[in-house]
């Protein structure tokens, strides 16, 4: 208990400069690859504690490492701090309000400063107890859409690590044992040739309808797939908006998930003969760019337990009367559908009798003990990393009951 203590101490002692740092990584909003602020802002904190920084690594940028002391065991804290496209919105506001001119927001604000501040307690309990060991705080940029991650993994940054740990802002706590989905990213541009739609169609080769055709096919593709995998995409490029002029290119982007990277590719193999297939239909011809993999997560059980274990010994979480309100107002903007299921939901994860407890509070507590081994639909580039290091994450709850991630009631 002595280290709870500490921990807890320290981080209390600190809470304004996280709270400081996270506030300022929200306002920042930068989308993937572009966190230039973020990431100096939490370089220049770490430098400031006594870490070692470096950065620009595996052509990002944004990448950065701060690392403390010496030799084995080598422990990483893996923070992320990009925006995702489509979430701005005001903060701490009950109802859906964009930010005029900004088209980003999250909150990967909180998890990349909640990694930083557990390197941070590690750093300073190293040195009260003169321990030794190496502790480094991963910035990782471009969680979202382009897998950061695994390009530190790539060039061999986490080569020599013993441990690598991570959270994410949820609506619920929970130590997550099941796996997540293997992904491809990647974008399907079309070429075709430009042509006045009325005068001279017979000349034009439409790159937008080889787009369309391409969607019609993987469609029909979708009966004959696994159930377990999951294929979305976005048309990034119509081709303009001149309805009277033949489209010379067009571009969208698909998402290609399934439980494990073997599967993820026998899809994109069909997915790449689809696209030949509507350029071949077009007489357009298509550019294929993958832009991003992620591996399945490889949850390691052992620190699962104690990530448990220990979570069971911190004091809990006391929320203010005006604090619940809050959470309140954001519970009652949730979509009816949601606000049905919640009820479902709190016994599935917590229990028939833990549940009816959690349920009179706009904000879970409890740590989830059921469904934990329960894969998740989603993906997340800490998969490659947990193929090369013994890895772990946790769900801690951020907002309030039945809150969706990517959801502009998260974002504010």
């Amino acid at each position: 208990m002595e280290q709870i203590h500490f921990m807890t101490a320290y981080l209390d002692q600190h809470s304004k400069d996280y709270t400081e740092m996270s506030d300022t990584i929200w306002a920042y909003a930068e989308h993937r690859f572009q966190e230039y602020k973020s990431a100096a802002l939490q370089q220049a904190y770490l430098e400031q504690q006594g870490f070692r920084i470096r950065a620009n690594l595996a052509g990002e940028e944004t990448a950065f490492i701060a690392e403390y002391g010496a030799g084995k065991p080598v422990i990483a804290f893996c923070g992320e701090y990009d925006a995702l496209a489509g979430l701005s919105q005001q903060a701490g506001v009950p109802r859906r309000e964009p930010l005029p001119d900004q088209p980003y927001g999250r909150g990967h604000n909180l998890l990349g400063t909640g990694c930083l501040a557990a390197a941070a307690a590690l750093k300073a309990r190293m040195e009260a107890e003169g321990l030794t060991g190496t502790v480094r705080y991963y910035g990782c940029p471009a969680e979202e859409n382009a897998g950061g991650k695994a390009f530190l993994v790539r060039d061999g940054y986490f080569d020599d690590c013993d441990i690598a740990l991570y959270w994410h802002p949820f609506a619920y706590n929970q130590v997550v044992y099941g796996s997540s989905n293997a992904n491809f990213r990647v974008f399907f541009t079309f070429h075709g040739t430009a042509a006045h739609a009325a005068s001279a169609p017979h000349l034009g080769r439409s790159a937008l309808d080889a787009v369309e055709l391409m969607n019609v096919g993987v469609n029909y593709m979708r009966e004959h797939m696994i159930d377990e995998a999951r294929v979305h995409y976005a048309v990034t490029d119509t081709g303009g908006d001149a309805f009277n002029v033949v489209q010379r290119q067009a571009q969208v982007l698909y998402a290609i998930r399934a439980p494990e990277l073997g599967q993820v590719r026998h899809l994109y193999d069909r997915i790449v003969k689809i696209a030949q297939g509507a350029a071949l239909m077009t007489e357009t011809t298509v550019e294929i760019k993958q832009v991003a993999s992620y591996a399945n997560m490889l949850s390691n059980t052992v620190i699962c337990r104690q990530m448990e274990k220990y979570f069971a010994q911190l004091p809990p979480v006391q929320y203010t009367r005006e604090e619940l309100a809050f959470a309140r107002q954001f519970k009652q903007t949730l979509l009816e559908e949601d606000r049905e299921g919640l009820e479902n939901g709190a016994k599935a994860f917590f229990g028939r009798e833990l549940a009816r407890e959690q349920l009179t509070q706009p904000i879970y507590t409890a740590m989830a003990e059921n469904n934990k081994h329960i894969a998740m639909k989603g993906s997340a580039d800490l998969g490659d990393v947990s193929w090369k290091v013994p890895a772990a994450y946790f769900y801690g709850a951020s907002w309030a009951a039945g809150t969706p991630p990517h959801s502009w009631q998260a974002a504010a």
